[in-house]
């Protein structure tokens, strides 16, 4: 094969600090526009997101150059900016964890 193929998929979730109910009814559309496009922003493909009060899902598709470990690092530090600056929660912040699991091409229609 003369070149690269790649299909990588993943389902992130992180949580507020301390799974603190941070995330009200009144902003979360906007933060997930935000995160699917910051995502977007750094060269990935976001394919889905979603979340609660404490936490978010994304369903992220990945070139064979990305790091997990360097896009979730940027991915928390602008969405938490963003939150502060845009929605002015000063006390806003993440998990500094996340869970990433990866899901097949046939498999990502059932990630919620």
């Amino acid at each position: 094969m003369s070149s690269t193929f790649t299909s990588l998929h993943c389902h992130v979730i992180f949580s507020t600090k301390n799974r603190q109910t941070f995330i009200d009814t009144t902003w979360p559309t906007r933060l997930h526009k935000y995160l699917g496009g910051a995502v977007n922003g750094l060269k990935a493909y976001s394919q889905g997101v979603g979340g609660t009060a404490d936490h978010v899902h994304l369903l992220i598709g990945f070139k064979a150059t990305h790091c997990l470990a360097d896009l979730m690092r940027e991915l928390k530090k602008s969405s938490s900016a963003w939150v502060h600056d845009e929605i002015g929660l000063a006390k806003f912040a993440w998990q500094e964890g996340y869970g990433a699991f990866t899901v097949s091409p046939p498999a990502r229609g059932g990630v919620k």
